[in-house]
């Protein structure tokens, strides 16, 4: 592993979309990436309540959808346990060389929301020391 560090520019999608087939159908890109699922409090203040990682041959759209089935945890039972209302969003773009480096932006943004669902140890590519993300418009 090396010292050096790397902050990753992203770009979320354009807005959080509910948690449903419909949605996912519509929203939910057919590539590998990052994704979130997020509650809002009463001010609309949003918590991240899982942070996932799709990486190839898989797909976002694959992942929520076996998050939908049960298929992957936290499953839609766990989550709905977990918020009323569950909104995914998703990494649209991003400043990445490799697949890899999605890990390390899926590990920044768990370390960065702390988010309750998350069991496992944060994804890393092990190409470096620290990572950050920064959020663009």
């Amino acid at each position: 592993m090396t010292a050096s560090s790397r902050t990753f520019k992203i770009r979320m999608s354009e807005r959080c979309f509910r948690f449903k087939p419909d949605a996912l159908v519509n929203h939910a890109p057919d590539k590998p990436g990052v994704y979130e699922f997020v509650a809002f409090d009463a001010a609309g203040k949003p918590e991240v309540l899982y942070v996932g990682l799709a990486l190839p041959p898989g797909s976002v759209h694959r992942a929520l959808s076996d998050h939908l089935a049960g298929k992957a945890e936290p499953t839609a039972d766990q989550l709905f346990a977990a918020a009323k209302d569950v909104y995914f969003d998703y990494v649209a773009d991003a400043d990445i060389e490799s697949v890899d480096d999605l890990k390390d932006i899926a590990g920044a943004l768990a370390a960065k929301h702390k988010p309750r669902l998350n069991a496992a140890a944060a994804p890393s590519s092990g190409k470096y020391g620290a990572v950050a993300v920064e959020e663009l418009d």
